[in-house]
């Protein structure tokens, strides 16, 4: 595998986590100064693409694990049980979409993590790769990522304490999961674990701020962080749980509350035209956010996965699951979002999560 990315890139941590736990050996190069080939065979320069053994491109990190997990032996990281595959796909979903704005929060918002950001950015994408001094090349990265996906994603001095707090509380309800077993649904890693580490590994326990804060609130975090880049898959039992616990629940409630709240008002913007709108979010006003045709997929694939789920499932998971989950089984009153409807990702041309590839003005 060749895996184009960044060092300290979300997603690339997470396919980078997964490749280690598979011990499937990569290789690595930076995105920059590779544009033309990634466009070539992939659509888009994202974080990360991997170029599969084989020669095929491969763009989105969830298709891409699922792509390469069904080329493995078992133990899978899809629980057998419908209802907990639902729950860690549910999660793998939160981790990727939500929580990635208090991720771009801190790493942006605060002075020493910018600091060390942009000069991480520089050394592995920049230098060597564009005629820019080093100084005004840190002060484009910090403007562009500052400006872009934190101020404008909708962070103000009105939304600052929701968007930390969630942070806050993916860290309280992980940290009493990992209280009671080493990953989130049993002994070994699954989907959901794999998604988490893409906020947790590349920018929550690393960029300054927030590893602070992980290592004093939620230590059982910080160690899973590393338990799971340093895990490799074994063959037998899984020791997956048996079923929804109280934790896992929790979990799944504030990734309703927040997630799928933040899909279905998205899914409304993109059905009205709007190319920003205003959210509300447990109860916290976000104005002016950008509208995301790929999130509205990315609930097309939500709905499709419960709709496969058995009554039994589904019924169970509705007794868990708060009132802001009914997009998943409501009548569909969006417009579809027309990506990947033949249903060939990740080999199939990508698009950004916003337009070409920063949120629009």
């Amino acid at each position: 595998m060749h895996v184009y990315g960044c060092k300290i890139s979300y997603y690339t941590g997470k396919v980078e986590t997964y490749l280690r736990y598979r011990s499937i050996p990569y290789d690595y190069s930076p995105t920059v100064g590779n544009e033309r080939k990634l466009i070539e065979g992939a659509g888009v320069v994202q974080m990360p693409v991997v170029q599969h053994t084989d020669g095929r491109w491969m763009t989105d990190s969830t298709p891409i694990l699922a792509a390469l997990e069904a080329e493995q032996d078992q133990p899978t990281i899809y629980p057998d049980d419908p209802a907990l595959r639902f729950a860690a796909l549910l999660i793998d979903d939160y981790a990727d979409e939500w929580l990635w704005r208090p991720a771009m929060h801190y790493r942006w918002s605060y002075a020493a993590d910018r600091r060390y950001a942009a000069q991480s950015l520089y050394e592995d994408l920049i230098k060597g790769t564009r005629r820019l001094p080093a100084i005004l090349a840190r002060r484009f990265l910090t403007r562009r990522q500052l400006g872009n996906f934190v101020l404008g994603d909708g962070v103000t001095d009105k939304t600052w304490d929701h968007v930390e707090g969630a942070y806050f509380n993916a860290l309280d309800l992980l940290q009493a999961i990992f209280e009671k077993r080493p990953f989130i649904l049993g002994d070994t890693p699954t989907i959901a674990d794999f998604g988490m580490m893409a906020p947790m590994l590349r920018h929550f326990s690393q960029d300054p701020t927030p590893a602070e804060i992980m290592r004093n609130r939620a230590p059982a975090v910080y160690e899973w962080v590393a338990r799971m880049w340093n895990t490799k898959a074994q063959p037998g039992d899984t020791g997956i749980i048996k079923e929804i616990d109280e934790p896992l629940a929790a979990l799944l409630v504030e990734a309703s509350e927040t997630h799928l709240a933040q899909l279905r008002q998205n899914a409304d913007a993109v059905t009205q035209g709007l190319v920003r709108y205003d959210q509300t979010i447990q109860g916290c006003e976000y104005t002016q956010v950008p509208s995301s045709r790929y999130r509205v997929w990315c609930l097309e694939e939500l709905r499709r996965e419960w709709a496969d789920l058995p009554a039994d499932a589904q019924e169970n998971l509705k007794q868990i699951l708060p009132t802001d989950a009914a997009i998943l089984w409501e009548a569909a009153s969006f417009a579809p979002s027309n990506y990947d409807t033949d249903r060939q990702a990740p080999f199939n041309k990508a698009i950004n999560v916003f337009g070409k590839g920063l949120p629009p003005s």
